[in-house]
C-alpha cells in the first residue's frame, strides 16, 4: 500500500514530525510504501480563483502543488500529520 503523510508543522523539529517519523517507521516495517510531504515548508501559492484550470486542468501556478496533487492521487491511504493551534488544524501562509 502507498501511504501519503501531508506534514503540516512549521517546527522541523516538534512532536508533530517526530510521530510523523514514527509512523513511517511502523508502517514501512510492515511493509507499505510511505512518501513524506513536508507541506509547512513547500512552495505552494495561494489560489487567486482565476479559473484558468476549469478546476481540472493544471494551475497557472508553478509551484510545488503540481508534485503534491499527484503524490496524493496516486496513494492508497493520506495521513494528515499536524499541530492544533487554538483548536484547529494549521494553515501556513
Amino acid at each position: 500500500m502507498k501511504i501519503v503523510v501531508l506534514i503540516g508543522s512549521p517546527n522541523k523539529n516538534g512532536s508533530t514530525n517526530l510521530i510523523a517519523k514514527e509512523f513511517e517507521k511502523g508502517a514501512v516495517e510492515a511493509g507499505h510504501q510511505v512518501v513524506m510531504l513536508d507541506v509547512a515548508h513547500a512552495n505552494v501559492g495561494v489560489c487567486g480563483g482565476c479559473v484558468a484550470c476549469g478546476y481540472n486542468g493544471p494551475c497557472v501556478k508553478k509551484d510545488d502543488m503540481k508534485m503534491i496533487k499527484q503524490e496524493i492521487l496516486s496513494a492508497d491511504m493520506l495521513v494528515f500529520a499536524t499541530p492544533f493551534y487554538y483548536y484547529g488544524m494549521s494553515a501556513q501562509p
